[in-house]
């Protein structure tokens, strides 16, 4: 089981098929079935089914595939290592989390000779990078942090209406559908839609809107902005919490390390 057929197995696999993982090359093709078959036939196991959007892993395949991606994340570590780079950490998170309470907080992490990468994901992609280990920690709801992760609570997001002017229209955040439903019950006219909360935030600031808004990111407003009263906003408050796989900490203690102060300095953020 060589690791030529390890990778072209998860090329397949992330591309969904022969062809995409190969497009215009009908001889790297044939060499990616052969060895896909050769795989299935040292495993035992069909490892992909063909479905009407392409190849798809099979619970087999699946296993196999989160297998290679942990190796493959444990190769490049070896690489690093032997070039004396500085071993990386991955954290994922919505942008709001990674704007307003990981980046200004970066010097209380003390990160020394660790490489830190930020990727700013849905909650969504946030378990898949977590599950396929492209990704060490996760930033999430509680409730979303479920399957086989190891997960610490940091604290409860609470949400607020803010604005620089009074009875502004409002900017809604629409990524988000829980808190989105709780602004337009506001009763406010809607007259900008947005992907994010920073990008409500732009909003506010420019004095053009009122926007639903975490309320740690109240605090980056500035002067000119106050927050409203809107008691209705409770019930769009949420737990957050910080979530891992337990093998990847296992193997790698500045990992560990890093998850304790970040859990640490997030819980003291939301805290405050």
């Amino acid at each position: 089981m060589s690791l030529d057929r390890l990778a072209s197995f998860a090329a397949i696999v992330s591309s969904g098929g022969l062809a995409r993982a190969a497009p215009g090359d009908p001889i790297v093709q044939s060499q990616f079935s052969r060895q896909l078959k050769e795989l299935e036939l040292a495993i035992g196991y069909p490892l992909l089914k063909r479905t009407p959007d392409g190849l798809t892993p099979t619970p087999a395949g699946r296993a196999l595939f989160r297998a290679v991606r942990s190796l493959a994340r444990e190769l490049e570590e070896v690489v690093a290592i032997a070039a004396g780079e500085r071993p990386k950490v991955v954290l994922g998170a919505g942008d709001s989390v990674l704007q307003w309470l990981v980046i200004p907080r970066l010097v209380e992490l003390e990160l020394g000779t660790l490489e830190l990468e930020l990727g700013a994901f849905s909650a969504e992609m946030t378990v898949t990078a977590l599950q396929e280990e492209r990704i060490d920690l996760g930033v999430l709801r509680a409730n979303e942090a479920s399957g086989d992760f190891k997960t610490v609570r940091l604290g409860t997001v609470e949400y607020g209406l803010f604005e620089a002017k009074r009875r502004m229209p409002l900017a809604v955040a629409m990524s988000e559908p829980g808190v989105a439903r709780h602004a337009l019950a506001l009763g406010r006219e809607v007259s900008l839609r947005c992907e994010t909360f920073p990008q409500v935030a732009a909003a506010v600031r420019a004095g053009t809107h009122a926007g639903v808004l975490p309320v740690f990111a109240g605090r980056l407003l500035g002067d000119g902005v106050k927050r409203v009263e809107a008691p209705m906003l409770s019930g769009a408050s949420s737990p957050l919490a910080l979530a891992w796989k337990a093998k990847t900490l296992e193997r790698r203690a500045e990992l560990a390390d890093l998850r304790r102060k970040l859990e640490h300095v997030l819980r003291r953020a939301l805290a405050e």
